[in-house]
């Protein structure tokens, strides 16, 4: 693998944006179905952008 600089960039901003998601969420929704349906859509939609960074699959 050839990795440079961007590469972390990109990484370092998926895991910023993934915690103030989830930090949001537990801040603003107080219903604990909600929250978790919410939360579980952060990250499923934070895999979903790493995933189409490392190989494309959209």
């Amino acid at each position: 693998m050839n990795w440079g600089a961007e590469d972390f960039v990109a990484a370092a901003a998926i895991l910023i944006a993934v915690g103030v998601g989830v930090l949001l969420v537990s801040r603003t929704i107080h219903s604990q179905p909600a929250r978790g349906l919410l939360m579980a859509i952060v990250v499923i939609a934070a895999l979903a952008v790493w995933a189409h960074l490392a190989v494309g699959i959209f």
